[in-house]
């Protein structure tokens, strides 16, 4: 059965994503690595380091997951947001290589007032920053509104274009793509998804999902994440979305709204009925 988990939440401790993970049952989780809205990032005592890895693999959580700041903005025209942006990006993926994290995802900004290859040259050169003996992969997000990232034949092409050695796959997060007008509801959005990865790149590249419900219509371009089964997506519309034979066992990490760890509980249940379901 493929990991399913969801992001768990580092207050107080960095250990504390670990117990969350364990107390929901997780097979996987994802983290921050500090809060997404300050540029500061801390350096974890060595003890923490070595207790976090050995706890992960005492419980088998794999894989695991570091998401990237929201503030990063390898294409911002400041030129002061780009170097902060590059020194945070390397800051992060070099701690998440030190707890030994599988993968690091991101989500590109866009710029209106940018051409396309100004952007893949200015984002790859922010990439080629990072040292490449760096383990841990980046995994480039699909958006639900972007010249570059949005649409399935853009997202393709936007790897390919700034792909390194650390830059190594995408994630594909199921809001998004509904937001971006794959409608999952129905067998021709769904469709639509696989033939186009077919045609402009590879299903082996996909190497996380984000499974979350809208709180928006198809194509509305807002990103606005709900809890499994209540939003625009439904529950046949993740039926449809987790039948797709090439993606069966791609880890699922939940980003749907939370107020107490019950919200998580709630949703976990909700995505493995719709997988006792499908393997019924």
């Amino acid at each position: 059965m493929r990991p399913i988990g969801v992001h768990t939440s580092i207050k107080n401790t960095l250990l504390n994503s670990i117990a969350e993970a364990v107390e929901l049952k997780c097979e996987t989780f994802q983290i921050f690595l500090h809060s997404p809205q300050v540029w500061q990032i801390p350096e974890f005592e060595q003890n923490t380091i070595d207790e976090f890895k050995r706890q992960r693999q005492f419980y088998g959580l794999n894989p695991l997951i570091v998401h990237a700041s929201y503030l990063i903005n390898l294409i911002s025209s400041t030129p002061k947001t780009i170097s902060s942006s590059r020194y945070l990006l390397k800051r992060e993926v070099q701690t998440a290589d030190l707890l030994n994290a599988d993968y690091y995802v991101i989500h590109l900004k866009d710029n209106k007032d940018m051409e396309k290859e100004e952007i893949y040259s200015k984002t790859k050169e922010g990439f080629n920053k990072i040292d490449v003996t760096v383990s841990c992969k980046i995994l480039l997000e699909n958006t639900a509104k972007s010249k570059i990232t949005a649409n399935i034949a853009d997202l393709f092409e936007t790897f390919e274009r700034v792909r390194t050695d650390n830059v190594a796959g995408l994630c594909i997060d199921t809001c998004h793509l509904f937001a971006a007008g794959y409608d999952l509801t129905k067998d021709e959005g769904i469709e639509r998804f696989t033939e186009e990865i077919r045609k402009y790149g590879d299903f082996g590249l996909i190497k996380l999902i984000h499974l979350n419900d809208s709180k928006t219509p198809a194509g509305s371009g807002i990103d606005r994440h709900e809890h499994i089964g209540k939003g625009f997506i439904g529950e046949d519309g993740f039926k449809k979305f987790l039948k797709i034979k090439e993606l069966s066992s791609v880890p699922l990490i939940l980003e749907t709204p939370k107020k107490s760890l019950q919200d998580d509980v709630k949703n976990l249940l909700s995505v493995r009925n719709i997988l006792r379901t499908l393997e019924s």
